[in-house]
C-alpha cells in the first residue's frame, strides 16, 4: 500500500520553535524572526520528514516529497510506501491511501519539480552529471550570444527537451504535451554540518552492516518546476515511476509528480 500525505507545520509558536531549534537550525535562533516557519534547506527538510517513519538507520528512503507555500504557510506533499506517523510534535499529518485508477489514454495535468541533468563523458571517458539549462546557457555564450532573450529561450528549450525526450517518455510510459510551463529554476548549494556527517558515518548498511561512507559536505544541484499535460501510454510503467520518482535528487524535494484529470473544454 502507498500513501499520499499532506504534512503541515503546526501553527503554534512552540511547534515552530521545536522545528527550527531541533531540526532546521540546531544553533540558537530568535523566534522574533518572521521566517521561523520557512525552511530553505532541503537536506534538513529531508531529515525532518524521515522522522515520520519508524525505520532503522541505513534503510532505503520510503518517500518522495514536494514543498509548497500558500498564504505564508509551508507544507509538504509526501508520497510514501509506508504509512507515516500521524502523531508528531511539530507536524500535522493528513494521510490517505494512494491507489489511483489510471487507464491507457487517460489525460492528466501534472506538476513536477525535477533536477534536469544529463550525463556526459570527459576525455578520459568518465561520466558526470551536468545541468542541462546551464549547458544551454554556456553553449549560447560560447557562440557569442549575450542577450538575455536568446539565452533564456535556449535554456527554456533545453528544459523542455529534457522532459520530452523520447527515451525518457518511453521509460515513464507517457506522452507529454510540449506546451509546458517552466518556472522557479533554482541552483541549490547546501552544506552538511559536522553533526550531519557524524550521523551518516554512524549509520549502518542494512544489508551488510558496513559503515556508509560519508559524502562531501557540499551538495549542489538545480531544480526546475514543470506544469503541463500528459497522456498515459503504459499504466504500470507510469504508476511505478510515480512511486520511484522522476529524475534525480529525490532526497531533496525533486521527483514527486502530482496529477489530476485533465478537464475537457466542451465549449
Amino acid at each position: 500500500m502507498n500513501y499520499l500525505s499532506k504534512v503541515t507545520l503546526k501553527p503554534s509558536l512552540n511547534a515552530k520553535h521545536l522545528f527550527v531549534k531541533e531540526q532546521i537550525n540546531p544553533e540558537p535562533r530568535s523566534l522574533a524572526s518572521n521566517d521561523v516557519s520557512k525552511v530553505d534547506n532541503p537536506y534538513r527538510v529531508h531529515q525532518a520528514l524521515w522522522q515520520l517513519f519508524d525505520l532503522p538507520a541505513g534503510s532505503d528512503r520510503p518517500f518522495l516529497y514536494r514543498e509548497y507555500e500558500q498564504g505564508g504557510q509551508t507544507f509538504y506533499y509526501v508520497l510514501s510506501t509506508l504509512k507515516p506517523k500521524l502523531d508528531h510534535p511539530f507536524f500535522t499529518v493528513q494521510a490517505k491511501a494512494f491507489n489511483p485508477s489510471f487507464f491507457v489514454g487517460q489525460r492528466l495535468t501534472f506538476e513536477l519539480r525535477a533536477n534536469p541533468v544529463s550525463s556526459l563523458k570527459n576525455a578520459q571517458g568518465k561520466s558526470s552529471r551536468h545541468d542541462v539549462l546551464m549547458l544551454a546557457k554556456k553553449s549560447m555564450m560560447s557562440q557569442g550570444f549575450d542577450d538575455a532573450y536568446s539565452i533564456d529561450q535556449a535554456m527554456f528549450d533545453a528544459g523542455v527537451d529534457w522532459i520530452t525526450s523520447p527515451e525518457r517518455l518511453q521509460a515513464w510510459g507517457v506522452i507529454i504535451h510540449p506546451n509546458l510551463e517552466l518556472s522557479a529554476y533554482t541552483q541549490h548549494r547546501l552544506r552538511r554540518s559536522k553533526q550531519d556527517l557524524e550521523q551518516q558515518e554512524q549509520a549502518k548498511d542494512s544489508m551488510n552492516n558496513k559503515p556508509i561512507k560519508a559524502k562531501n559536505k557540499l551538495i549542489q544541484f538545480s531544480s526546475l518546476d514543470y506544469a503541463g499535460a500528459l497522456e498515459i501510454q503504459d499504466v504500470d510503467l507510469f504508476y511505478n515511476q510515480m512511486i520511484k520518482g522522476f529524475g534525480k535528487q529525490k532526497a531533496f524535494g525533486c521527483g514527486l509528480m502530482l496529477v489530476r484529470p485533465l478537464r475537457q473544454n466542451n465549449s
